[in-house]
């Protein structure tokens, strides 16, 4: 083995933070997303699994249950990560969800709803759907616009199966009607549907109005949620609408969000391909969010992403961190929630660990997205050991290992025979972008049924001339140029400056066949700005140079300037890995 090749590995691998751009101590902190927070809540949960704790929410005549002693656990640990009480309650409620604890049981006493559970366990008061806001799309609303489209439609017409003032005394609020054919037959189902009909289409209209693609999921949830502050959401139904002791409401009323959403009936596990039914999903979903509290934004980030194992997420809605694209490694946290849907399951660690790796492949850079997940399932170990970090680690390692040592051996093959380590980053970085090219022409062309027969991508780099600062100049995330060209069905299109000028001019114009054709190519140029989360591309060269003699500081440097579309901004562990592969080379004597 050479000496540069055994520094260089060392160094780039060294610790988690050398091979992203990502700010790992300000995600413990509470001035941002709490990822490494879910990480550990997760292996909290996973270790109360091994010990034999009782998932369930029954109806028992005790005051607390095993899920009450795990839900403290889970939140203070949340918010021992900087999650707010809120947000950690939302969050153990997702991972208890997954991990397979019912939302609810019990009427009326003990009611126990899984929501409640992590809420009180927070300590927090109950909140509003309308308070409750949408993970941020750019921009945001809330479930306010669900719950103002209910009321208004309750004051401009009778809603209710039949006249309400029929009711005689003693009759209306008693089980006569809440426990009987009237209620359960009648008044819950079918205002129910409704309502959740009339908030989901608020919340689809509130999305597209502020600027944004309507996320389906979401507006099913607060569309279902807002109901089930109005309806009984503990009831069971007449049988046309399940069986007994199955179906509650949440469930029928979710059924009228999702289709007015167009999401489909089922979905399915990652990695398992096992199917779930959308409705009864979204109505657990939507009543564990009724009863948690008041989340913030980025509480919502974190919740929603911890539904990203389900398969159809991005484009349904169901988190973005699962894949195909390659986001922040912030968002991040579906490995960590399906390792315990499938310990929840029963699985052991040698059967939860192909299912991680074969995650992998949803992505449309399968190395990259497994170095990631390892970037991260070490860096949580430091907040929270457990099983599944320990399981995911084992699932990563050797992926990663192989991405890196490639890399290795490349850049050592290529400074070897006299390239520099420009040279080298302008190869590299180049096939890196003919790589993301080609693999989303591949699968958008099965997404959007139609021949990409392929994606250029002329030029890339930072500096579209929207803004002047030199900061704007040196970063390609903070204003990319980028001239590209794709060819669709046999048509042929070309964009110059496409984010700075041809994409906004088109879009504010109204020009429908140019945004159309526009989505062969977004989600390659979004994988571009999101190159920065696994940078070890730059980061392998960079120690390479380093290792083979070249001043780590300027290594660092040089590789910042020419690597600039990966290090899509500034990178202090680049500086870091340089210097370390510098010292490591100088500390070798075979």
């Amino acid at each position: 083995m050479e000496r540069e090749i055994t520094a260089t590995f060392r160094a780039a691998t060294a610790k988690p933070d050398y091979l992203t751009t990502e700010k790992f101590d300000a995600m413990l902190g509470g001035w941002g997303v709490f990822n490494l927070g879910v990480w550990a809540a997760a292996n909290v949960i996973a270790k109360e699994i091994q010990k034999g704790k009782k998932l369930k929410l029954e109806v028992t005549n005790e005051a607390y249950t095993d899920v009450d002693e795990i839900a403290k656990k889970a939140v203070k640990k949340l918010m021992e990560c900087g999650a707010d009480p809120a947000n950690a309650a939302l969050s153990a409620a997702a991972l208890l969800y997954w991990a397979g604890v019912n939302v609810q049981c019990g009427i009326p006493c003990p009611n126990r709803k899984l929501g409640a559970v992590t809420r009180m366990a927070a300590g927090i008061p109950s909140g509003r759907v309308s308070s409750i806001p949408t993970e941020k799309l750019n921009n945001k609303v809330s479930g306010f616009a669900a719950t103002l489209a209910i009321y208004q439609a309750l004051e401009k017409e009778h809603l209710a199966p039949y006249d309400s003032k029929l009711l005689p005394l003693g009759i209306g609020g008693s089980p006569f009607v809440g426990h009987t054919s009237i209620g359960e037959d009648h008044l819950f189902p079918k205002l129910g549907q409704k309502l959740a009909r009339i908030g989901t289409r608020a919340m689809m209209k509130a999305y597209e109005s502020a600027g944004m693609k309507p996320c389906r999921w979401m507006s099913a949830l607060l569309g279902t949620a807002a109901t089930l502050e109005i309806i009984h959401p503990d009831a069971y139904v007449g049988e046309e609408y399940g069986q007994f002791l199955i179906t509650r409401t949440p469930e029928v009323v979710a059924t009228a969000a999702v289709e007015e959403t167009g999401m489909p009936e089922v979905v399915h596990i990652r990695g398992t391909n096992e199917e779930l039914k959308t409705a009864r999903l979204v109505g657990d979903v939507a009543l564990i969010l009724k009863d948690s509290g008041t989340p913030t934004v980025v509480g919502m980030i974190m919740f929603n992403e911890i539904f990203s194992i389900i398969k159809e997420g991005a484009a349904v809605g169901f988190g973005r961190a699962g894949g195909p694209l390659l986001l922040p490694l912030n968002h991040w946290v579906t490995a960590p929630s399906l390792a315990l849907y499938l310990l929840g399951k029963g699985a052991t660690e040698e059967e939860i660990i192909p299912i991680i790796r074969e995650s992998a492949n949803g992505f449309f850079q399968k190395e990259d997205a497994t170095v990631a997940t390892n970037i991260l399932a070490r860096r949580a170990e430091f907040v929270e050991r457990g099983p599944l970090t320990e399981a995911i680690i084992r699932a990563t390692e050797p992926g990663m290992t192989n991405a890196i040592s490639k890399r290795t051996v490349y850049a050592y093959q290529q400074m070897k025979s006299g390239k520099t380590l420009a040279e080298l980053l302008d190869n590299v970085q180049r096939k890196h972008i003919e790589t993301i090219a080609v693999a989303v022409a591949a699968a958008m062309s099965k997404t959007l049924n139609k021949d990409i027969e392929y994606i250029k991508f002329k030029t890339v780099r930072p500096g579209a001339g929207r803004r002047t600062h030199k900061f704007a100049q040196r970063h390609f995330a903070f204003d990319a140029y980028i001239d590209v060209e794709v060819k669709v069905d046999g048509r042929v299109y070309e964009w110059e400056n496409l984010l700075a000028k041809a994409a906004p001019e088109a879009l504010l114009k109204g020009d429908k066949e140019t945004m159309d054709a526009l989505a062969a190519v977004g989600m390659a140029v979004t994988e571009l700005l999101n190159s920065g989360a696994c940078s070890m591309d730059v980061v392998v060269c960079a120690c390479m140079a380093a290792a083979m003699g070249m001043d780590p500081k300027e290594a660092a440097e040089k590789a910042a300037e020419v690597g600039n579309v990966i290090i899509a901004m500034p990178s202090l562990s680049l500086k870091k890995a340089t210097q370390l592969a510098s010292d490591i080379m100088k500390g070798l004597d075979f």
